[in-house]
């Protein structure tokens, strides 16, 4: 038996998520659809090998040829965990490799959650299909919540299936591509059952920073290149600051006694000066759209990659990942989320 489960470890994760799949019977049809779902994305992949010697766009074979230097990267310098992740590629003409829902409240700045076996509650639901998505979306905003519906170009199984890299990964270049991968494998390194927001901001910090060491270790980019990455990510930061006042004016608004017809129709008032700023700050790109609600703007808090709580453990780590990888161990045990 343990000779045939060496030889055959993706069909004991199948197995595994079988098993998963039948506790989970209460959900209905949504668990069923991703499983399959996934069967589909792990047998439609080749090895990277493979990819790059028949892919036909130069461009994406050169991304994909680095796919083992930063993941190699990563493991040595970031202290990620290694697996057989990004060792084969998906492709696909579809905007996302998954398309993902969230929502929340009119008045108040709470998530809407799903509960899932292994991961715990998580402030978003993910579907192959964006047909599927765009049914949830709709059924939700009937039922009153505020929703926001994006495509993913990549997503983490937490380490129960071998995850591809997917062309939505390639198309977006090569600083990017890198961000994501660590991004995902921070994932699989730490993932606290339940701390939806906690898990993305440790992901997104870690990105950017690992990412540009990546890059500069490798002289892989002049100076004025990562000027414009820095640059770019500075205007993200300045965004994220600015969502971050309005959020707070929104919290104290939603806690207000004044009735819910008036908060709504002041809430409103807020997302237009919110957006009004936002294309004041960049003129340059006036086809975004900066059309807010509650779910979008938990989004991007969500997704916060300058968290004032992982720059401090930063600094106090001088720098030294294994020692900011032991505080990050140290604070998630203070909060009680793991033992």
């Amino acid at each position: 038996m343990g000779r045939s489960r060496e030889r055959n470890p993706l069909k004991n994760k199948l197995i595994i998520l079988t098993l998963v799949m039948t506790s989970m019977f209460l959900q209905g049809c949504y668990v069923i659809k991703q499983g399959m779902g996934q069967f589909k994305l792990q047998f439609s992949q080749v090895p990277l090998e493979e990819a790059i010697e028949n892919e036909p766009n130069g461009e994406y074979r050169k991304l994909l040829a680095a796919v083992p230097a930063i993941k190699q990267f990563a493991v040595e310098q970031l202290c990620l965990k290694s697996n057989k992740n990004y060792t084969s590629y998906y492709a696909t003409q579809d905007t996302g490799v998954s398309f993902v829902v969230t929502a929340a409240p009119k008045t108040k700045l709470e998530p809407y959650t799903w509960w899932f076996p292994i991961i715990g509650s998580v402030p978003y639901k993910g579907f192959f299909d964006e047909a599927e998505a765009l049914e949830l979306e709709q059924d939700l905003t009937s039922r009153g919540y505020d929703t926001y519906r994006f495509a993913a170009p990549a997503y983490s199984t937490l380490g129960w299936f071998k995850d591809p890299i997917t062309t939505p990964m390639l198309k977006r270049g090569y600083f990017a591509l890198a961000s994501t991968i660590i991004h995902e494998m921070v994932h699989t390194t730490k993932y606290i059952e339940g701390q939806g927001d906690f898990n993305e901001q440790l992901a997104s910090f870690i990105e950017y920073k690992g990412a540009r060491s990546y890059f500069e270790q490798n002289n892989l980019l002049d100076g004025k290149q990562l000027q414009d990455i820095e640059s770019s990510r500075q205007n993200r930061i300045q965004l994220l600051n600015l969502i971050q006042t309005y959020l707070k004016n929104l919290d104290e608004l939603y806690k207000s006694t004044a009735d819910e017809a008036v908060i709504l129709e002041k809430r409103e008032d807020v997302f237009a000066r919110l957006s009004e700023e936002i294309v004041r700050l960049y003129p340059h790109n006036p086809k975004t759209n900066w059309r807010f609600n509650n779910a979008r703007l938990l989004q991007y808090k969500r997704y916060d990659e300058d968290s004032q709580l992982l720059n401090n453990i930063w600094e106090q780590s001088d720098g030294d990942w294994k020692k900011f990888w032991q505080l990050v161990e140290n604070y998630t045990v203070q909060q009680g989320w793991e033992g």
